[in-house]
């Protein structure tokens, strides 16, 4: 996706900085910029000290694809609507389910009230492609719990019903940043403006709002017979998205203007709601699909990377044992490089601009302690020029030298891969051309 403007997610990681010991400390006062072939700054250190300063390329990785085994969707900025269908990745497919709150309490909708018309707005933020897709709005049939992780690569049948309360006019392919999605009178009158005639304790409150009304399920109801991308990011939280109706009753009538009243039902931010995506990698084509391995199947020569939960990489990094054996070791910087594969079958519009690395543990993404110190110099931006991506682990790297305890690998993904599908097909460490970390040190 171009120029994105996608929410960043946030993982916590304080606690890293529990692993800092005076080392760490010691070597971030040490720590200088490497402009190969000098070092910036190199002109003040004494000649002995300059010639300690070494750089080293050898160090061992080993890097392999992984399925996602799950990914929480809940609470999302951008709703997620589309498809994409290539042949490296297959299918993937995007919908959101969500409540609806009421727009003002207490609302009365007046004697006689009929439906004059009634529209799901959305607004369009970002999108992938622009392959039509039609909508389908249903009704759901359980209630979606706030404060609770949804699983938004999991099984929603509990969730959803045969109720469709509105489609799509026509198919939308991106064209007009506003999509009003017409919703069937019938359904308004009967769903919602009569039994609140019948029982005004549902408008009195949100909570009891939900319990008569759970909300609706949002989804592509075609897909793609050929590779093709259609996959649209909307503004959850505008302002203007909402389900709006146009009505009519007795007082409308008697007043000389005739002019209709209206009501909504919004996205608040306090909604629960989630992110459904469906990937189907056998889809793809067999000659060069995704390969999925782990360190008991031997590494293939590229790795994979797509988002919305589809696929990322593991990468370890195994020589830590013997720079451990080096220690007291300072790093001046710790550069990781990974190279895109020049793959003949990749979209030619396909161009993943940043990648992120993390930790997991306990399941739980957490931030290098590059990120946390300095987002912009831990990088993971693709360099045109450069032909690579590049981040800097400097911290991290030492933080794993005087902590040896902690998880010697780092997960590969999309920068925003909950709100992107884009993919690519990287470089691994058993490329002729492979990936490296490049080791500027200092040896006490």
């Amino acid at each position: 996706m171009t120029n994105s403007k996608f929410a960043r997610p946030l993982f916590s990681s304080m606690k890293k900085f529990k692993v800092f010991s005076i080392s760490v400390l010691f070597a971030l006062s040490l720590w200088q910029c490497v402009s190969a072939p000098d070092f910036l700054g190199g002109e003040i250190l004494p000649d002995d000290d300059f010639f300690r300063v070494k750089t080293d390329t050898s160090f061992q990785l080993s890097a392999y694809t992984q399925a996602y085994d799950s990914l929480n969707t809940t609470g999302f900025t951008l709703a997620m609507l589309g498809e994409t269908f290539d042949p490296i990745f297959g299918k993937s497919r995007a919908s959101f389910l969500t409540q609806l709150y009421l727009g003002w309490l207490d609302h009365s909708f007046g004697k006689n009230p009929s439906v004059d018309s009634a529209f799901l707005v959305l607004y369009l933020n970002d999108k992938l492609g622009n392959e039509p897709i039609e909508i389908g709005v249903f009704e759901l049939a359980d209630s979606i719990k706030a404060n609770t992780a949804y699983n938004g690569l999991g099984s929603i049948d509990n969730f959803i019903s045969n109720i469709e309360i509105g489609s799509s006019a026509t198919p939308y392919s991106g064209e007009e940043v506003k999509l009003k999605i017409p919703i069937s009178n019938d359904w308004v009158l009967n769903r919602i403006i009569n039994p609140s005639l019948e029982d005004s304790t549902i408008m009195s409150s949100q909570n009891n709002f939900v319990k008569h009304f759970p909300g609706i399920y949002i989804t592509p109801k075609n897909t793609f017979a050929s590779h093709a991308k259609g996959m649209y990011a909307f503004n959850y939280t505008s302002l203007e998205s909402k389900l709006l109706i146009y009505y009519k009753n007795d007082a409308v009538l008697e007043d000389e203007n005739n002019e209709n009243y209206n009501f909504s039902l919004v996205f608040s931010t306090y909604n629960a709601r989630f992110n459904h995506f469906v990937h189907d990698h056998s889809l793809a084509d067999p000659a060069i699909t995704v390969n999925f391995n782990t360190p008991e199947i031997s590494q293939d020569t590229v790795l994979y990377v797509k988002g919305l939960g589809s696929v990322r990489s593991e990468i370890f990094l195994d020589d830590i044992t013997k720079w451990i054996e080096k220690m007291p070791v300072s790093i001046n910087r710790a550069e990781l490089r990974i190279e895109m594969e020049d793959h003949n079958q990749m979209p030619a519009d396909t161009l993943l601009n940043q990648l992120l690395l993390y930790t997991l543990e306990d399941n739980q993404r957490m931030n290098l302690i590059d990120r946390t110190i300095n987002e912009e110099r831990f990088g993971g931006k693709y360099s045109k020029s450069k032909k690579y991506y590049s981040f800097n682990i400097t911290y991290h790297l030492q933080s794993l030298l005087n902590d040896p305890s902690q998880k010697r690998s780092v997960i590969v993904e999309p920068r925003y891969a909950y709100n992107s599908a884009e993919g690519a097909v990287l470089r691994s460490p058993a490329h002729s051309q492979p990936m490296k970390l490049i080791i500027t040190y200092t040896k006490f």
